[in-house]
């Protein structure tokens, strides 16, 4: 959820003379190629946190950098946070009441109001962001519905997946084309990737790509048809746990390492 102007360094130079679209896909993220039959693939991950973010002290502590710049949301009445990577981003994403909710978006903020409060009300706290890889005239085997907050191009939206009345599930959706790269089949793709050496993603702990997520639900939980849809074509993975639980590995888990961010954070982190 990233706003444009919150763009990578070779890309601001540029915006000015070209618009901050292009800018903006200039420093897009390409992912390895998706799996077999996968019409998406990962593009980042949020957890819904405190307002301004008071558990980054454990993503600090744990070696990773977090870009300085804020995230405002205008419309969307939130703000956010991002641990950037060559092929994804981690954001702490949390309501904000600095930040404008637009008309009829009141229900979409107490959503995040719930997500932050998930220990009381137990709706998951987690949202996973896609990228197409396949025309987005691809039918899903599932309803979907759309977005068009204020902070986004015009006339662009997110394609949600989960359902809009569903108070429990983790947030699924496919980002529009116009903050994410060209497919990863597509020849020019390699002309727009980040470039790994940018300081940005010198993380302490030494890690260098996101390569793949798991989400932990707990027992009472019963998975929506997207997100066995995702599960099944191995673009996530999903499990049980006590509690909502968000794994990411990276690097393939070639270290054999992992380290627990709990309890200030339902996240481990495998490298």
């Amino acid at each position: 959820m990233r706003l444009l102007k919150e763009l990578c360094p070779a890309a601001r130079a540029a915006a000015g003379a070209i618009g901050t679209i292009l800018a903006l896909v200039a420093c897009s993220h390409v992912s390895p190629a998706p799996p077999s039959g996968a019409p998406v693939e990962l593009d980042h991950v949020w957890i819904v946190v405190a307002p301004g973010a008071p558990e980054r002290v454990a993503i600090e502590k744990t070696g990773f950098h977090i870009s300085p710049e804020i995230n405002r949301h205008e419309g969307q009445g939130t703000a956010s946070l991002t641990v950037e990577f060559p092929n994804a981003f981690l954001e702490l994403l949390w309501p904000d009441d600095a930040v404008s909710v637009a008309a009829g978006g009141e229900r979409g903020l107490e959503k995040f109001r719930s997500r932050m409060n998930w220990r009381t009300t137990a709706w998951c706290l987690i949202g996973i962001g896609l990228r197409r890889t396949r025309p987005s005239d691809a039918r899903w085997p599932f309803p979907t519905w759309s977005i068009a907050p204020a902070w986004l191009p015009p006339g662009a939206s997110i394609e949600m997946l989960t359902p809009s009345d569903d108070s429990t599930s983790p947030s699924l959706f496919v980002s529009p084309r116009e903050l994410t790269s060209p497919p990863t089949a597509d020849a020019n793709a390699a002309a727009l990737r980040k470039d790994p050496a940018d300081p940005l993603f010198s993380h302490p702990i030494g890690v260098k790509r996101l390569s793949s997520v798991r989400i932990l639900a707990p027992p009472e939980y019963r998975p929506i048809p997207p997100l066995t849809y995702l599960q099944d074509r191995g673009v996530i993975g999903y499990g049980a746990a006590e509690s909502w639980l968000l794994e990411l590995t990276f690097d393939a888990g070639a270290r054999g390492k992992s380290r627990d961010l709990r309890p200030e954070l339902p996240l481990t982190i495998r490298y």
